[in-house]
């Protein structure tokens, strides 16, 4: 919506209809939209098939939410291209594309909490779930202030004020995902730090899986989607920074390296190296909780028995005293006392 005067009447780029005055700015490629649409398209029965197989039904939710937006906005960007006045088109691919990748970070963030329970649970500084449930309720606060935004800006027509207020909700949910994901970085860094500094202390259950190509595969990719979901974020705040008018919005290539290829990524290189067969059938819901549970136990009976050790003193009778532990906190792994 680079321009402010949108012609309702208007239904085709003309002389008396010049590109400027559209949704956009110009009209999409065609050629461009149907490639991206039929990529996203052909990537949802391959993450239905794989999640159905290995039951990662939360991720499968996740990525399957994503894939669908980025089709629907692909489709509407298609239809721009013979009617980029088309008000409503417009607004079902912005909404679209700028909720859809938060869906890809939402299937990033389910994977943290269970590679939690295959390094080890006690390493960490909360429960592997507090992840999830953290940042997927900072992604729909994301996810919420995008979309509103892109409905305010979209539906605005020439009023100026609406169309600003719409670009300055939507700037703000993509800062803050950037934000989150940079917090989300510091709590993976802190976490793997911790799993570094105590290399005994590792889950004994998984130590094959984490010597495999395929799970050390995995963790390169998990970190490919989320650079390529960062460095499209970025794109998008630089974009909208400038306001409606500015010369980065008015051009489509910037938009195919940046935000189209990097969702491409995202979409595929998790189906490539999808959590279901890298983590060998443990990324499935229930028997994550059930693992997170049996590992948390064990860890605290062998902190138990170390400290039992430690502390067992001499009696008169000639046998130990066993001094009970404190309880046991996993926030104090790793902290300096």
């Amino acid at each position: 919506m680079a321009n402010a005067s949108i012609t309702l009447e208007c239904t085709k780029i003309t002389p008396q209809c010049p590109a400027d005055g559209s949704g956009l700015s110009y009209p999409p490629n065609v050629a461009a939209s149907v490639i991206f649409l039929s990529i996203f398209a052909l990537s949802v029965p391959a993450h239905v098939f794989l999640g159905w197989k290995f039951k990662t039904w939360t991720f499968l939710a996740a990525m399957l939410l994503g894939s669908l937006f980025e089709v629907t906005g692909y489709l509407g960007r298609a239809l721009l291209h013979s009617n980029p006045y088309k008000l409503i088109t417009f607004l079902i691919q912005i909404v679209t594309l700028t909720q859809g990748p938060a869906f890809y970070s939402a299937g990033i963030y389910l994977c943290l909490s269970r590679l939690v329970v295959v390094y080890g649970v006690t390493l960490s500084r909360v429960k592997p779930i507090t992840y999830t449930r953290a940042f997927i309720f900072f992604d729909l606060i994301c996810l919420c202030l995008q979309g509103g935004g892109g409905g305010v800006a979209s539906s605005a027509d020439n009023n100026k004020s609406m169309m600003d207020l719409g670009n300055k909700l939507m700037l703000v949910g993509l800062i803050l995902q950037i934000v989150f994901m940079l917090f989300f970085a510091m709590c993976c860094l802190d976490y793997f730090w911790r799993v570094r500094k105590n290399p005994g202390r590792k889950n004994p259950q998984f130590a094959k899986l984490r010597t495999s190509s395929k799970f050390k595969g995995f963790l390169v990719a998990l970190f490919g989607c989320y650079c390529a979901i960062f460095v499209r974020c970025v794109y998008r705040v630089v974009e909208l920074g400038g306001g409606w008018d500015n010369a980065l919005m008015r051009k489509e290539v910037p938009f195919i390296v940046f935000e189209s290829s990097m969702m491409v990524i995202a979409a595929w290189i998790l189906i490539a190296f999808h959590p279901g067969p890298c983590f060998q059938g443990a990324f499935n819901f229930q028997h994550y909780q059930q693992l997170q549970d049996e590992h948390s136990k064990e860890d605290i009976s062998l902190i138990a028995g170390k400290y039992n050790a430690r502390n067992r003193s001499p009696s008169p009778s000639g046998y130990g005293v066993d001094l009970r532990p404190e309880p046991y906190d996993p926030m104090r792994i790793g902290r300096p006392f």
